[in-house]
């Protein structure tokens, strides 16, 4: 398998863009897009994150995930022994991905810092393969959201796939988390 996910959302067109572009398309959803960065003053400098070697920043690509939804589903499910509610996401071809998009492996940089280069690394299509197990950071991350007893941002501590510009959804297919891989 070599597909790359993301969360279902209203389409503007036929393909998902990047933050930065919903302004000119839709401010409303632009607006929205952007809202999700207020929360914390290392949320807010995200939006001016450098992604290195793009020529982008944070808003200018669209955020994929290399790990099938279901895996997080399924580890929500057994740190917290309950299940999440359904939620849609696209499953998109890997080769389907505009040249230039990168992957970012958060692991010495903090949110709201400047990403270091060794951080982000080419996505190569051609070699790609779904992964389907969380790795060790999100699984921490789970729990310590039950620990904590709220819920949320699953996916973090998960690289993310980074798309430059415009991600086609003519091949994509919607998929619900709690379906098996």
């Amino acid at each position: 398998m070599n597909l790359v996910f993301h969360q279902r959302v209203d389409l503007v067109g036929d393909g998902l863009v990047p933050a930065s572009a919903l302004a000119a398309i839709d401010p409303t959803a632009h607006a929205r897009a952007m809202a999700k960065y207020d929360d914390t003053p290392e949320r807010r400098r995200l939006r001016e994150t450098a992604i290195p070697g793009t020529g982008r920043s944070w808003t200018e690509v669209v955020f994929l995930s290399p790990v099938h939804p279901h895996a997080v589903w399924r580890a929500w499910r057994e740190v917290r022994g309950k299940e999440l509610p359904r939620t849609e996401f696209w499953a998109i071809p890997a080769a389907d991905l505009p040249p230039g998009t990168v992957v970012l492996d958060r692991t010495v940089s903090a949110v709201g810092d400047a990403l270091d280069p060794s951080e982000v690394v080419p996505f190569e299509a051609a070699s790609f393969v779904t992964v389907t197990e969380i790795p060790p950071a999100n699984r921490a991350w789970l729990e310590e959201m039950v620990r904590r007893g709220v819920s949320g941002a699953w996916f973090h501590g998960i690289p993310h796939v980074l798309a430059p510009g415009t991600v086609p959804l003519g091949n994509a297919r919607v998929i619900s988390w709690d379906e098996p891989i």
